[in-house]
């Protein structure tokens, strides 16, 4: 029988190899929740692909959970929430990136958490809101935002300033993630504009893309951008 220990051990095995998502598939005829478990703690990772690949298997879980059952997939959205909340006493590594990726795969969870993904990465104007001060769980949920606008543009357009105002950001990382996101919902020539001054940022990085964690440049990031405009 499938235990908790045995499936977090499994998982780290073949979570690193190409062919993950039909390995995974097959322990989709146990209950989802309990698959989702050492996933959970798998965002906790040290190896950054294996961590990272978590994030991927997570929101491919939670998407297939939610064809089943989606009042149990907002229960997922929710416990990330928690996680993410300073009264959790939780730090949330892994939960807003987990948040993201669940929504870029399932449109009805979505339309309906978008707007809490953004605001973890955005001041509120009055109120107390969602802004997370600890800046490398706000990396990602700029990463998340990013990965939804990719699927979904018309759901993160209110995360446009956002995006825009990491390209000045002294880390590369950050400003690698805001070029993603101008590529994807940035529509007018101020936002060309602002990818193009990033084509001179030759800083290098590696970003989890497509379910691949890869060393690239801002360059090619703003270029890449720059050409999905043209589409």
């Amino acid at each position: 029988m499938a235990t908790f220990r045995s499936m977090k051990q499994e998982f780290s095995s073949f979570l690193p190899q190409d062919n993950w998502q039909a390995q995974l598939e097959a322990y989709y005829v146990l209950p989802l929740r309990k698959v989702l478990g050492p996933l959970f703690s798998l965002l906790l990772a040290p190896e950054p692909l294996l961590k990272w690949r978590a994030v991927s298997a997570f929101g491919l879980t939670v998407a297939r959970l939610a064809e089943r059952d989606m009042e149990s997939a907002r229960i997922i959205m929710r416990r990330l929430m928690w996680n993410l909340n300073e009264e959790s006493g939780a730090i949330g590594w892994g939960a807003p990136e987990s948040m993201g990726d669940s929504l870029a795969r399932c449109t009805r969870l979505a339309v309906e958490f978008h707007r809490i993904l953004i605001s973890y990465a955005q001041e509120p104007e009055r109120g107390d809101g969602n802004y997370l001060d600890h800046e490398p769980l706000r990396r990602g949920a700029y990463w998340g935002m990013a990965r939804l606008a990719e699927v979904r543009p018309d759901l993160v357009q209110q995360g446009l300033p956002t995006f825009l105002g990491l390209l000045a950001d002294a880390d590369p990382l950050v400003r690698a993630l805001g070029v993603w996101g101008v590529g994807s919902v940035g529509s007018t020539e101020e936002d060309l504009n602002a990818l193009r001054a990033m084509l001179a940022d030759q800083s290098p990085v590696m970003v989890y893309r497509n379910d691949q964690l890869l060393d690239s440049n801002i360059t090619s990031l703003a270029q890449e951008a720059l050409d999905r405009f043209k589409q």
